[in-house]
């Protein structure tokens, strides 16, 4: 007898375990906490199954049977897959059960050592649909906290008024899949890109039910690729399994620089993807013009699709993080201690992190509630990279207005004095580099300006770099390399 999710109560009595229903779902849940479940998903799609097997009758030991859709897959899941399969099996239903690996046509392959009768046998009492596997949220709910992490979608991400072309972008991918191909996200260290394209690629499998969608590192294509090197069939695997996706997401492309020998084989891919109408997404640390290390074919893919920079989250986009992440914590933070966290962490996400890990250790520690004043206390090492009194937009505009013989009243009203403007244009610029504030906070404080005027502030005075262009003052006229660091100077910053 054979049976898709329990055990028959005379085989529950003769193993001596108790009559467990859902013992296939049990396997996959474990099977996918141990792998991960975007490896689990590309391994097993909605076509293969896992499903328990038992016939005491005719002396053959109770089995587990695992489905693969295609030789393929069956041959890769008992070349990488085995030794995960067994642990499992073996803890939620005992070392006496065997395992059979089966194409879906029920053409079986046994780790076991009985008869081909015996196989045929058991071949004869597969049923003829084996449970598939569940992918839904109830299923997922019951995996570690982790894997539910890996799970989370877009509406865990914030995206605020600086992002509105990128967000508008991603809702474009879901409506056209393939059309905007590859779509290119750049921006600087802890901006949100692996979380954003982590989303992008759960929301693909759960919106528009695609199982094949594989979100990875550079790092990892690489170290998979040169992997399949190594073996006869190894190659042909790798290629089958990322050209045959139907959204692949490479984070950190750059890493791919010196790598000759990958970067032709993820150009070739990118290549299959885009004819095939699929998804690719790629995420970097500078915009494309600016990876010509990687070689001017790819570059120049690269720029084919949609390119969007991904900004820093504002203030409010901060607060709904933070409190994302106390929620995630089962933590309550005073709605005034997270506004104190946002106001002095603007860049790295990942400080905002920290601080809330930090916090959430010390009330453990000593059960008291939190206050601003502890927080301050507990968190200054943290505070001292971005605070007010090292490097905020009050210090920058104290220290311009110094040096450039302007006052703060000239720097934020509307004059476009050459003098006055130049000066506002060092400040956004040196906000923009120095506090990580979004543009559009930038633009708010230095006299209620759009998010536009502050971005090309930055562009012309990093053009002003470039070029090595004087700047007129009250006084004389400086290079701008040398404003900017006589101003990083008075910062104790350069």
């Amino acid at each position: 007898m054979c049976q898709d999710v329990t055990l028959s109560s005379q085989d529950s009595i003769i193993n001596n375990r108790p009559e467990t229903p859902d013992l296939a779902s049990t396997i996959a849940t474990h099977l996918a906490a141990r792998i991960g479940n975007d490896r689990f998903d590309l391994w097993f799609s909605q076509d293969q199954s896992f499903s328990v097997c038992s016939t005491p009758a005719s002396n053959m030991s109770p089995r587990v049977i695992v489905s693969a859709e295609n030789s393929f897959s069956l041959q890769r899941i008992k070349g990488t897959l085995a030794n995960d399969v067994r642990d499992i099996v073996n803890h939620v239903c005992g070392p006496h059960f065997k395992i059979e690996y089966k194409l879906s046509d029920f053409t079986a392959t046994s780790d076991s050592s009985e008869t081909n009768d015996e196989a045929l046998s058991a071949k004869d009492s597969i049923p003829s649909h084996p449970l598939r596997v569940a992918s839904d949220d109830t299923q997922r709910s019951h995996l570690p906290t982790s894997i539910r992490k890996a799970q989370r979608g877009l509406n865990s991400f914030s995206f605020g008024p600086d992002n509105r072309l990128i967000e508008a972008g991603v809702d474009q991918l879901f409506r056209e899949p393939g059309q905007f191909a590859p779509f290119f996200v750049f921006g600087p260290t802890g901006s949100g890109k692996s979380h954003l394209l982590e989303s992008i690629t759960n929301d693909f499998r759960r919106r528009l039910r695609l199982k094949r969608c594989v979100y990875l590192s550079a790092e990892q294509f690489t170290s998979e690729f040169v992997s399949s090197l190594r073996g006869g069939t190894g190659l042909p695997m790798f290629r089958r399994k990322y050209r045959d996706l139907d959204l692949l997401a490479i984070d950190d492309i750059q890493f791919l620089a010196g790598k000759r020998a990958t970067l032709g084989e993820f150009q070739h891919t990118m290549d299959n993807l885009i004819r095939s109408g699929k998804q690719i997404i790629v995420s970097s640390d500078r915009p494309p013009i600016e990876l010509g290390h990687l070689g001017n074919d790819i570059s120049a893919r690269l720029t084919g699709g949609l390119t969007c920079p991904l900004q820093y989250p504002d203030f409010e986009g901060r607060v709904k993080i933070t409190r994302r992440m106390c929620a995630e914590r089962k933590m309550d933070l005073p709605t005034n201690v997270i506004n104190l966290i946002c106001e002095q962490l603007t860049r790295d996400v990942r400080r905002l992190s920290g601080a809330i890990n930090r916090l959430h250790a010390y009330t453990v520690a000593t059960r008291t509630p939190m206050v601003p004043e502890v927080a301050q206390q507990v968190l200054c090492d943290l505070f001292s990279l971005t605070g007010p009194n090292c490097t905020s937009m009050v210090t920058i505009e104290q220290a311009v207005c110094d040096f450039c013989g302007v006052n703060s009243k000239e720097l934020k009203s509307p004059s476009r004095q050459k003098r006055i403007s130049s000066a506002r244009m060092l400040a956004m610029y040196l906000s923009r580099q120095y506090t990580g504030s979004a543009f559009s906070e930038i633009g708010e404080y230095f006299g209620g300006r759009s998010h536009s005027t502050a971005i090309a502030a930055e562009r012309k005075v990093a053009q002003w770099l470039e070029t090595d262009h004087g700047i007129s003052l009250a006084h004389s006229v400086y290079p701008t390399k040398e404003v900017i660091r006589r101003i990083e100077s008075n910062l104790r910053i350069g």
